[in-house]
């Protein structure tokens, strides 16, 4: 079974999560409520990622028990697609923040509910000493699902850019249900989920990280807006994110047999302190051109990370309850997309208070410190090559 097609419904989720998290989110709240609209932003992004955490546990769990009994997760896989479709739509179109508040938390339960169970399926059907390189697929599929979600936020806007999103997604569910429905399904006994230190210490490193990641992510567009001055914020920062995850599919690429030969924590460390780099500069960028160029090396640089963490996940998690398993170790995904907005926000709201737009750059810099907590945290892990 090539991994490509084991990993397309991660293709669909990245095609929805991108534009809707990165962009559309941020834009329907500004246009919406433009008074307050970065603290309004925050309170919903953090809402709706609290609503992820509990589902995507509560999935994990779930599909384990029910894996173990029917030798397969593709129940949770389909339940969670149908609830995500009309969403989507609804979260592009939505005519008020009451329908927009609804929609995203119906979005973030459907799309949870598919994407922690299946956060196990290399697990499922991978052998181990090829673990690495399908660790790369699933990379690849994020980035190209990404750049696709990207695209179509540019060329595309309101119900017709949920209709399309909807699509793809729906797509990326019927190649991998396609490709998982002939193999053999593996049952066993009621799994029970026990986490070690090593677990617990990975998990805190990704969600340091993670942290910087998603100040970024969610900071961006106002960065765009005030500390560039761009007219067109929302074409600009899809842009800017379509360069970096272009750049993260070849970063993918590269990490691929080096997260099966090498120490797991050298290629984490180079591609922290790529992207740390990077977005030092891209605080200071005085021009779209300059970001521009900044977002291409830490997307390569972040590309090459999450080969490695798929990777390092499943050589320190136990393999009977996977998905329980994953489920936590994507409480290093979910809780820092509510921890960035809390923790970002008043400072921006600080420093913007001294200089319009600077507090989006101060916001970038705290991205640097997130990464750099981190990789240093990531060195007291003993990791299997």
């Amino acid at each position: 079974m090539h991994a490509a097609r084991l990993g397309a419904l991660w293709f669909g989720i990245q095609v929805v999560w991108t534009p809707i998290l990165g962009v559309v989110l941020q834009a329907q709240v500004s246009a919406l409520a433009p008074a307050d609209a970065v603290g309004r932003y925050a309170v919903l992004a953090g809402a709706g990622a609290a609503v992820a955490t509990i589902v995507q546990i509560a999935a994990g769990v779930l599909s384990d028990r029910y894996r173990a009994r029917i030798g397969h997760r593709r129940l949770f896989y389909a339940a969670g697609v149908a609830v995500s479709l009309p969403a989507i739509v609804a979260v592009t179109a939505a005519p008020s923040l009451t329908v927009l508040w609804c929609a995203t938390i119906a979005l973030q339960i459907g799309m949870n509910a598919a994407g922690g169970p299946f956060a196990a399926i290399v697990g499922d059907y991978v052998a181990p000493e090829r673990v690495g390189r399908a660790s790369s697929w699933m990379s690849v599929n994020q980035f190209c699902g990404s750049v696709v979600g990207l695209v179509l936020t540019i060329v595309l806007h309101a119900i017709a850019l949920g209709i399309a999103l909807a699509l793809l997604l729906a797509a990326g569910w019927w190649i991998t249900d396609r490709a998982v429905a002939p193999l053999a399904g593996t049952r066993s006994g009621a799994p029970v989920l026990r986490l070690d230190a090593n677990a617990w210490t990975v998990i805190v490193s990704r969600a340091l990280i993670n942290v910087g990641f998603y100040t970024l992510f969610f900071f961006l567009y106002f960065f765009v807006r005030e500390s560039l001055g761009v007219a067109d914020a929302q074409t600009t920062t899809g842009i800017l994110f379509l360069a970096f995850t272009i750049a993260g599919v070849g970063g993918a690429f590269a990490a691929g047999r080096p997260a099966d030969q090498l120490d797991k924590r050298v290629v984490v460390s180079i591609a922290c302190a790529a992207i740390a780099l990077a977005v030092g500069a891209f605080a200071a960028a005085p021009t779209f051109p300059v970001a521009l160029g900044c977002a291409v090396g830490a997307g390569f640089a972040w590309g090459a990370f999450f080969t490695v963490d798929w990777a390092i996940a499943y050589a320190v998690l136990p393999a009977a309850a996977l998905a329980s398993a994953m489920g936590v170790w994507n409480l290093a995904t979910t809780l820092p997309q509510v921890a960035a907005p809390a923790i970002t926000k008043p400072l921006v709201g600080y420093y913007d208070a001294f200089a319009y737009g600077l507090g989006p750059r101060i916001a970038l810099i705290c991205v640097i410190v997130e990464f750099a907590l981190g990789t240093v945290l990531l060195w007291r892990v003993r990791i299997p090559r």
